[in-house]
């Protein structure tokens, strides 16, 4: 569904050269960023837990004549013999871990995978108050892709309130017939709250911005995007 975003390419793909050493993608999925870093010349590893797709990435990788370095793994205890200049986590990824505790065990796990002065980037969006009022009336149903004979419609409601954690219901028209329904589960984390994490899992610096272009933070309107680094 999301196979042409590229809004995030360019940040994700200049942070990775600014890095001196090897760079880890968690929840690399089918390679959308990971084939493109791999193409550009950069020591790039993998890490997924859908073995299925780690296989189409695998394909596209020998369709385009890549060697990739990818692996199953679950982003809370994998291990890797390696050690990363740089690890990310594109397209809101570290959201799929919908308590504190793997949260925690998640950023605990990529801090011990950094090198010294290693750098950990990610990005998820700042949690929506005016959409999260919206949530059981019709408006929830929202048009997030509408190209060619695609649509994509998704729906969020509550699972727990106080748990901080949606659920969505994503449905893929075809030429206005359907073509698949899927539904999903993420946590809503704010600012605050993810710098406590940060600072639990022994990260000592850190910074957020408001987007891809580096602006400064001033809205929930904006995506997050944080790099910390470990010392």
């Amino acid at each position: 569904m999301y196979g042409n975003y590229r809004d995030d390419f360019e940040f994700y793909l200049k942070e990775a050269k600014k890095s001196k050493g090897k760079v880890l993608e968690v929840g690399c999925g089918t390679g959308r960023i990971y084939l493109g870093l791999l193409k550009q010349g950069i020591d790039t590893y993998g890490i997924d837990i859908s073995e299925e797709m780690l296989c189409t990435l695998r394909k596209k990788a020998e369709d385009e004549k890549l060697v990739p370095k990818v692996f199953q793994g679950d982003m809370r205890n994998f291990r890797l013999d390696e050690r990363f200049a740089l690890i990310i986590l594109p397209f809101r990824s570290f959201l799929v871990n919908l308590t504190s505790e793997d949260q925690l065990r998640t950023l605990k796990n990529l801090h011990r995978h950094l090198q010294p002065g290693g750098r950990l980037i990610m990005n998820f969006f700042y949690p929506d108050l005016e959409r999260l009022m919206s949530f059981g009336k019709e408006s929830e149903d929202i048009i997030v892709s509408d190209s060619g004979k695609y649509m994509l419609r998704e729906k969020s409601s509550f699972v727990s309130e106080p748990d901080q954690v949606i659920e969505t219901t994503a449905v893929l028209y075809k030429d206005g017939e359907l073509y698949w329904r899927g539904v999903f589960q993420l946590a809503l984390i704010y600012k605050k709250e993810f710098e406590l994490l940060l600072r639990l899992a022994n990260f000592k610096k850190w910074a957020v911005h408001g987007g891809f272009d580096y602006r400064p933070l001033t809205s929930f309107k904006q995506e997050m995007v944080w790099i910390a680094e470990r010392d």
